[in-house]
């Protein structure tokens, strides 16, 4: 069923392709006699519907030009990009290939051949998990001959970052930064660019323990692309660990505005409006949280939710989410003593004995567990 869905979808937008590329044909013809958009054309279209996010049809204009230059490494690269921005990873994969046969010395295709090996592995760790091996050999190869190319330091610190390298991540990152700083292009693309480095560096920074350091870099990120989302909401989240409560809302709220869909970001204001004592502020954002896509990944959302509801006398509600926390894998020892508090608060014929049930195992879970214990004896 997907598969049918997708090949219709291209073929949708290959047809509004092939009319605008006949448009652009009619045009040209009545000035340049029937003139046919060559292969470097074709490419840039590619590229411009790419820089868009039309990746299928960006796909189109780049096997337009490979039909007739079947060797061109540049349109192999964006074909394989478009392939890989929708998600067909081994089609990707052999296009990046066949694009570093065509030209060795492209450097390009060693990047984005080492990023969809990388993409592939994030999407199903369990199945690719000798991706991340195959993505740091590639891009250490586009080391090899390019050594100094911030983008491809970048991706090789994000790659030892997902290794869990984060000694080597640091100093690789902290490389491209300085490359990076040398590229003086003032356009929007390079300064989202120049941002995204500083989001990669602070993010190591961040688990390295080091809070000051991934502070200033995500400001950097901040200050260098005010519409990132992922720099705002960063940022944000240090100054919540920092105990910044003012920054961290001001930033989680941008973050959550400029990508209202990020269940990252509206979990995380959520989140921080409740343990920053706006109880009430916090409830419209994790009700939120729990509608968005990949929220089930995210069952503390859930607690949240229900203890936000039960502070506010929300009560049955407090326990349908509760729940709803407790049975979402892994099991936590905090979801069901708070989902025991919830019974207790209720107070229903059964509830007392469900409540001593989970508050039971909650101290299966996490044997230490004082309050869990102190309400068990209760």
């Amino acid at each position: 069923m997907i598969r049918t869905w997708f090949t219709s979808t291209i073929s949708l937008k290959h047809a509004l392709a092939a009319l605008l590329v006949a448009a652009v044909g009619f045009a040209s013809a009545q000035g340049t006699d029937q003139e046919t958009l060559d292969a470097s054309t074709l490419i840039e279209n590619g590229a411009f519907y790419l820089d868009r996010g039309d990746c299928a049809l960006a796909q189109f204009f780049y096997q337009e030009a490979l039909r007739s230059e079947p060797d061109n490494a540049v349109a192999l690269v964006g074909k394989g990009r478009s392939l890989a921005c929708q998600g067909a990873y081994p089609a990707a994969i052999e296009t990046f290939q066949t694009a570093q046969a065509a030209d060795p010395n492209l450097v390009d295709a060693n990047i984005y051949l080492a990023i969809t090996y990388q993409n592939q592995y994030q999407a199903d760790p369990s199945t690719y998990s000798g991706r991340l091996a195959d993505a740091l050999d590639t891009i250490q190869r586009a080391e090899r001959a390019k050594p100094d190319d911030w983008r491809v330091q970048n991706t090789k610190g994000v790659i030892q970052y997902l290794l869990s390298d984060l000694a080597g991540a640091r100093a690789t990152l902290e490389r491209a930064t300085t490359l990076v700083s040398a590229d003086t292009s003032t356009t929007a693309r390079s300064a989202n660019e120049k941002s995204t480095v500083q989001v990669n560096l602070g993010r190591v920074y961040r688990d390295l323990g080091e809070l000051e350091l991934a502070q200033q870099a995500f400001r950097r990120a901040v200050v260098l692309d005010p519409s990132s989302d992922a720099a705002h909401n960063n940022l944000g989240n240090i100054a919540y660990r920092l105990g910044d409560c003012s920054t961290a809302e001001y930033e989680l709220s941008q973050a959550a505005s400029l990508n209202p869909n990020s269940i990252s970001a509206v979990s995380q204001l959520g989140i921080a409006l409740f343990e920053c004592d706006d109880v009430a502020g916090s409830v419209p954002w994790l009700e939120k949280a729990v509608t968005l896509d990949g929220a089930v990944f995210l069952p503390p959302v859930y607690t949240y939710l229900a203890r936000a509801y039960l502070t506010v006398g929300r009560v049955d509600e407090a326990v349908k989410y509760a729940q709803q926390g407790a049975v979402l894998p892994p099991p936590s020892a905090d979801a069901f003593f708070w989902l025991g508090k919830t019974y207790q608060r209720r107070n229903n014929a059964t509830d007392a004995e469900s409540a001593k049930r989970a508050f039971e195992r909650a101290l299966e879970l996490d044997p230490d567990y004082a309050d869990a214990r102190e309400a068990l004896g209760r």
